[in-house]
């Protein structure tokens, strides 16, 4: 069964003369658009008030408010929408007049209702370029480095805070659950600010016995301790000019946090069996999933090296509260996946990210890392994962226990559809609504309304995906 096609823009035509308005009305919805009509400025103005148009067909002379005080007014509202000024009494004055008003075109009666339609779609198409352009430059110019791509509002938020922060010496710590990303984002601070020429050093917090950890932090010189047979640079002295980064901090003992916070106060350490203290010129973060004020009213953690740490905090939002970057995340995963392997799955199916939106998680992005490898060396030389290949717990996915209300549950849906079709089409606009049955305007106002941006798939590095409509057909695990 062929399917309808996308309905073009809505369009709002005003002018004084009901047969102007009855042959405009009619003649475009017969073109396809929507079509609403004003009989005069103020009314035109009052509709606009209730509703978004994508275009305004305009009559230069009405009673009371002319065309060019409405265009001021229109464009003073809603600098997007698109107006086209008509008259039978324009002259090139009128005409420069209306284009610095931010008129799209000026028509002259009487004209050919292919004129009309000619004008808007070329209107509305310049206004799609753009809007493209405008979207993949505040994608480009965003300072964080392409592992950080985001269509997530929360997201986009920390990198914002990242931005500032990236300039300053200021210590940072990052918190939240495990596997949301906090090694990743303390990278990315490194990398854009004035120590990235220098080293990137992690400490491995649970990794290091406590009897060991003055020596691997400071280092030690020859004969400090039985086996220490020759001089050792530490951490602090290999990060010297750069970053050292403290990754699940928590697990530190107390002796060792408070020679950590001795450390942080001074920056200036002594190498074991040393004599002459040494300055660290380095930047400090450090990054943990556990409650660290809870630990230090227990008596587990330091409040002073809370204090000295807490200088900056960043809140890592968990996966299931970026949803919208569910379908991007796998699909770069499975790019990265058969980049190295030269083969493996390029993509899934809709209901297949739609499954793996909806899931919750608890293991953030590492456990939707691991889970998809697992399917790509499962799925042998498919090219295409489906709903059979998911797990249990996510293909038969029950209705979550608490979903909030109505318009929050539809907005999570949406956002993960829509990112879908964007990853899909590989952040092409008009690929991502041909895919979706959309019109192009429906789609572009529905990714302002969720805060998601199209450039962000454009990053990837990932084509424009074609996937059957239907797992069914396209699913050798169910067969």
């Amino acid at each position: 069964m062929t399917s309808a096609p996308p309905a073009l823009p809505a369009v709002l035509v005003v002018d004084d003369e009901e047969t102007m308005r009855h042959f405009l009305s009619r003649g475009l919805k017969r073109l396809g658009f929507e079509v609403e009509t004003a009989v005069d400025g103020q009314a035109a103005l009052d509709t606009l008030a209730q509703r978004r148009f994508a275009a305004v067909a305009l009559d230069l002379r009405m009673p009371g408010l002319d065309g060019l005080a409405v265009l001021a007014r229109i464009k003073a509202l809603d600098p997007s929408v698109i107006v086209l000024l008509m008259t039978a009494h324009g002259n090139v004055a009128h005409a420069v007049e209306a284009m610095k008003l931010g008129a799209a075109d000026f028509l002259q009666k009487p004209f050919e209702l292919d004129e009309l339609r000619l004008r808007l779609e070329r209107a509305l198409a310049l206004q799609d370029v753009l809007r493209d352009n405008e979207e993949l430059r505040r994608s480009v110019d965003r300072p964080v480095g392409p592992d950080l791509v985001t269509n997530s509002a929360a997201m986009r938020a920390l990198q914002s805070e990242i931005s500032l922060l990236a300039k300053s010496r200021a210590t940072v710590l990052l918190t939240g659950e495990s596997g949301t990303g906090k090694t990743l984002l303390a990278r990315a601070l490194h990398q854009s600010s004035p120590q990235k020429d220098g080293p990137f050093v992690v400490v491995n917090c649970p990794a290091i016995p406590e009897t060991l950890f003055e020596s691997t932090l400071f280092g030690h010189e020859a004969g400090a301790f039985t086996g220490a047979l020759q001089q050792k640079a530490g951490l602090c002295a290999r990060a010297e000019g750069g970053t050292l980064f403290f990754d699940e901090l928590a697990e530190l003992s107390l002796a060792a946090q408070a020679k950590l916070e001795r450390f942080l106060q001074d920056r200036e350490f002594t190498p074991l069996g040393g004599s002459k203290p040494l300055t660290a010129t380095l930047r400090v973060l450090a990054a943990t999933n556990r409650d660290l004020e809870a630990m230090a009213q227990q008596g587990t953690f330091r409040p002073e090296l809370l204090w000295r740490l807490k200088v900056v905090q960043l809140r890592v939002p968990s996966l299931r509260q970026r949803r919208e970057d569910i379908p991007m995340l796998v699909l770069r995963r499975l790019a990265s996946l058969r980049a190295h392997s030269g083969r493996g799955p390029q993509t899934m199916t809709a209901e297949a990210l739609a499954a793996i939106s909806a899931y919750d998680w608890p293991g953030n992005v590492r456990e939707l890392e691991n889970l998809t490898e697992r399917m790509t060396v499962m799925a042998g030389d498919r090219d295409l994962l489906g709903s059979g290949d998911l797990p249990a717990e996510i293909r038969g996915l029950a209705p979550l226990d608490d979903p909030g209300d109505y318009e929050a549950a539809r907005r999570r849906f949406d956002q993960a559809y829509f990112s879908s079709l964007l990853v899909r089409a590989g952040g092409n606009v008009t690929e991502a609504a041909r895919l979706g049955g959309l019109s192009r305007g429906h789609l572009h106002r529905r990714l302002r309304e969720l805060q998601i941006e199209a450039g962000a798939a454009r990053h990837l590095g990932l084509p424009s995906m074609e996937s059957p409509s239907s797992d069914t057909a396209a699913d050798p695990a169910r067969e």
